[in-house]
């Protein structure tokens, strides 16, 4: 099995699967790398027996998969990735609560990832710089704007080209760098980008 763009859940076992809060938690990270067992367990907190049961459920409906295995000191440890970057319900499983609790708890994880790269992140970060008012180091905005379903969807297109256009994907860690090395450019620097966007019908529409 390899790791495709988007996966379809095509049964309401599978859905259930996902819906866990901790296995949405667990899916989330290996959908940016793959990870042991033992090394989810100290990520999330949890045992390993508890996170080797979620494991197994998650492997058994096909969402994840053992990608390689690696002996150390005598012990094969397993590393587990999810098959897709998305997942995407059959339309005779719409429409579910548990969908919408779980794409839900996604949104709250990318928050509170986020938060967590915020507060480790150096001092230098967040240090402001007078010297060229016209370049920015870091951006922390967010806008509520108006567009038809069709507008989006382009933008997210275009966001993915601009993405393409200034970066190369780095593997490992789901990021974004340059193909260069900073051994080869002492310029270069890391940048953690979080981006969410979503329909929010809850206000009235005024255009000006």
């Amino acid at each position: 099995m390899t790791v495709t763009s988007v996966y379809k859940i095509q049964t309401h076992e599978q859905l259930k699967a996902i819906a866990d809060p901790l296995r949405t938690k667990m899916l989330m990270n290996l959908v940016k790398q793959e990870y042991t067992g033992q090394q989810l367990a100290e990520m999330l907190g949890i045992t390993r027996n508890n996170i080797y049961f979620h494991l197994k459920e998650l492997e058994k409906h096909q969402v994840i998969q053992i990608v390689r295995k690696e002996e150390k000191n005598g012990i094969v440890q397993k590393y587990y990735r999810a098959v897709a970057s998305r997942f995407v319900p059959e339309d005779h499983l719409l429409p579910s609560m548990d969908l919408i609790e779980t794409s839900r708890q996604v949104f709250m994880e990318t928050v509170e990832v986020t938060r967590t790269k915020i507060e480790s992140a150096p001092a230098a970060s967040f240090a402001l710089n007078s010297s060229n008012l016209d370049q920015r180091k870091n951006i922390a905005s967010t806008y509520q704007m108006i567009a038809t379903e069709e507008n989006f969807h382009a933008f997210v297109e275009e966001f993915k080209q601009l993405l393409d256009k200034h970066f190369t994907k780095h593997e490992k860690y789901g990021k974004q760098e340059t193909n260069e090395t900073n051994e080869e450019n002492e310029d270069l620097k890391s940048y953690y980008l979080s981006l969410i966007a979503f329909q929010d019908d809850s206000e009235e529409i005024a255009i000006q």
